[in-house]
This record gives structure tokens, C-alpha cells and sequence, in this order.
């Protein structure tokens, strides 16, 4: 678990630290300042996390258990946990080594490694090659939060992107090309800031113990929430080779 989180996490703070230096140079924002207050902003986050998780642990009823109130259930731990014992408690082997259930999961690595420059080298004929759209990392690399997204997750992120890199690039260019980013930081500091009002403004408190309408019960209808199994095992068989 910590030789995980050391080298997982520290990879992939790393590589979203080192995304943001290069979305601030093309906004030609001074490197040093660009890296003055990235340093800043993660100390002040590290402290604030912190600070809110040991906050949750003492005063949120069964927090990351299924009986947890307010869907508190931690399913990015409970992956990561998962993760953790499936690569080393267990190791790779049993899972995908010779004869394993999932040996040919195997091929992905291979899949994974062709098909960017295949796509690149398709779209390089044509400038309006619907090919040249399309990018490989960003779809192979989305996979990576299933679990615990779910299709729920991505359908909203496909309707929000197709409405503004589509629809909106199409018909107000203009528009589009100075509001688009801060729009998107909008939307996300805004989403950021009425949880916590929301939150401690009427749920901690009790105010919507009683409170209920579609809204807040539609989405327990799908399986997503029900978590319905695709395929049962019959009695007496077991999943996976003997």
C-alpha cells in the first residue's frame, strides 16, 4: 500500500503538476510566478485536505462503509485499496500470468502502443480526416476511473464536451475560443463551492434528514447504484478456472 501510494500517486501528482506549467506557458504567465503559486496552492491544499479528512473521520456516521449517510462510501479508496492488494498481496501473476483468467489483458499493452501512431499516421492525409480528432491517450487514459465512475460519469462529460467543442466552437468561435477555459474553471469552482454550502448550509445540519423528490431518488434506480451483476454463478459453480 505505501510503495503504491509513493510511487502511483507521486507519478501522478507529478504528471498534472507538469500539465498545468505547460497550460500556463501557452497563456504566457512567468514561469516563476506560475510555479510560486502552484507550490503555494498545494501546500495550502495539502493542509486543507488534511485538516478535512480527520475532520470527516470524527464526525461522519460509518464513513467508507455501504451504511455511510450522504453516500459517503470512499469508492477512489476503495479502489485504490483493491488496487493495492490485487498488485501486491496477490500479485499479477495469478490474475495474468500463463493460463490466468485475464491473460488476454494482457494484449492491451500492445493495443495501447499501436494505435496512437497508427491514428496519427491515418490523419496525417487529409486535414479534414476525421481521424486527426481523435486521441487515444485521452480515451485509453479516461478508462482508468472505471471503477469507480460509471456511465453516468461519462455520459455527462460526453454532452458537456460535445455542447461546447461542437456546437458552440461551430456557431460562436469567437466566444469559444476566449471564454471556453475560464468557463471550465468556472464550472468546476462552482460545482466545488455549493457542495460545501449545500453541505454544511442543509445537509450536516439535518434540515433534508426528511427531504425527497425525484432528484434525489432517480439515480438509485439504475444499476449503477443497485451495482446489478451482469452474470450470476449458478450454485455449486465458482467463478473463474478451477
Amino acid at each position: 500500500m505505501v510503495f503504491v501510494t509513493y510511487c502511483y500517486i507521486s507519478s501522478a501528482q507529478g504528471i498534472k503538476f507538469s500539465s498545468d506549467l505547460k497550460l500556463g506557458h501557452y497563456m504566457k504567465i512567468p514561469p516563476k510566478i506560475l510555479f510560486t503559486v502552484q507550490m503555494v496552492a498545494t501546500l495550502v491544499s495539502s493542509l486543507t485536505q488534511i485538516g478535512v479528512l480527520n475532520w470527516m473521520f470524527v464526525n461522519i456516521r460509518g464513513i467508507c462503509t455501504p451504511e455511510a449517510v450522504n453516500g459517503f462510501i470512499c469508492p477512489i479508496a476503495r479502489v485504490h485499496f483493491n488496487g493495492s492488494i490485487l498488485w501486491g498481496l496477490i500479485g499479477p501473476q495469478r490474475f495474468f500470468g500463463e493460463g490466468a483468467l485475464y491473460r488476454n489483458l494482457v494484449w492491451a499493452f500492445l493495443v495501447g502502443a499501436i494505435a496512437p501512431p497508427a491514428v496519427w499516421l491515418i490523419g496525417r492525409r487529409s486535414e479534414k480526416n476525421l481521424w486527426r480528432k481523435i486521441s487515444f491517450p485521452v480515451l485509453f487514459g479516461s478508462l482508468s476511473w472505471i471503477p469507480p465512475a460509471t456511465g453516468l460519469n461519462f455520459s455527462v462529460w460526453a454532452l458537456v464536451c460535445f455542447t461546447f467543442n461542437y456546437v458552440v466552437r461551430r456557431r460562436a468561435f469567437a466566444w469559444w475560443g476566449k471564454y471556453t477555459m475560464t468557463m471550465s474553471a468556472a464550472l468546476d469552482s462552482g460545482l466545488a463551492f455549493s457542495l460545501l454550502v449545500v453541505f454544511f448550509g442543509f445537509i450536516y445540519p439535518g434540515w433534508m434528514d426528511n427531504f425527497k423528490w425525484w432528484g434525489t431518488e432517480v439515480y438509485k434506480q439504475g444499476c449503477d447504484w443497485q451495482a446489478c451483476s451482469y452474470k450470476n454463478v449458478p450454485p455449486g459453480e465458482h467463478f473463474g478456472p478451477a
